[in-house]
């Protein structure tokens, strides 16, 4: 039966997708995207390079009713009515300004129903435990939950797989490197452009540079700072021999 990856363009999802490709053949799987008046949306324009590159069909819904609702309340709408923070600016905090309020359960549930509508037994998504310090919508009970909604429906069982969900970025990210994931085709940052590049210094720049610092790879994606490679990956490299 059919698969339906939820491809938002970003590394997580993209790397997800590579990896049901293989598993499955492009033949099987679906790629769902949705733009929601998101302030990242290259990450769409992403989106489409995967879906071309791994030959496999792709569905773009416009669901921009939840950026009028997030206007105003979100870092992350088009609108920019929220200043985007720094990575030391949202540490520690619960819910910090990048938070879209229900965001996953939304996209999860209209998921649901396009899975049912092509006939689909199962969802994929990239969504990751590592994230759950500041987005409640991304961790492993709240895939379970989603589920157990799903399992009200009495003729059609579909299933929302996270395979990501209790790895961390790093070991995710080698995965992407083994199966031969073009990390340029990925979009992470809220503020930066393509072409400038993305702008390093946002909370979802700062955790990529860090993850693919552990990882021991230099990132392919443009970044609008200079990144000594060499000397991050020589830091974590260290970091980590010391707790060990």
């Amino acid at each position: 039966m059919k698969k339906i990856s939820v491809l938002s363009g970003g590394l997580d999802s993209t790397i997800l997708t590579y990896k049901i490709v293989k598993e499955f053949g492009a033949e099987n799987i679906i790629a769902l995207t949705f733009n929601y008046g998101q302030r990242h949306n290259i990450e769409i324009e992403k989106s489409k390079i995967t879906c071309t590159k791994l030959g496999i069909h792709q569905k773009i819904l416009d669901i921009s009713f939840l950026g009028d609702i997030i206007s105003g309340v979100s870092a992350l709408s088009n609108k920019k009515e929220v200043a985007m923070p720094k990575i030391k600016d949202i540490l520690g905090d619960p819910q910090p300004p990048t938070y879209v309020p229900y965001r996953n359960m939304i996209l999860n549930a209209i998921a649901f129903s396009f899975a049912e509508s092509n006939e689909a037994d199962s969802i994929y998504t990239g969504l990751q435990n590592t994230d759950a310090y500041s987005y409640w919508d991304t961790s492993p009970m709240f895939v379970d939950t989603m589920n157990s909604v799903s399992n009200l429906n009495r003729q059609h069982q579909i299933m929302l797989i996270a395979p990501f969900a209790n790895m961390t970025k790093k070991e995710e990210i080698l995965i992407g490197k083994k199966i031969g994931v073009p990390f340029e085709d990925t979009w992470t940052c809220y503020s930066g452009e393509e072409g400038s590049g993305a702008c390093a210094t946002c909370p979802s720049c700062s955790e990529r540079i860090m993850q693919f610092a552990k990882a021991g790879i230099k990132d392919a994606c443009s970044y609008t700072k200079h990144i000594d490679w060499e000397k991050l990956i020589k830091k974590y490299s260290e970091d980590e021999k010391e707790v060990k």
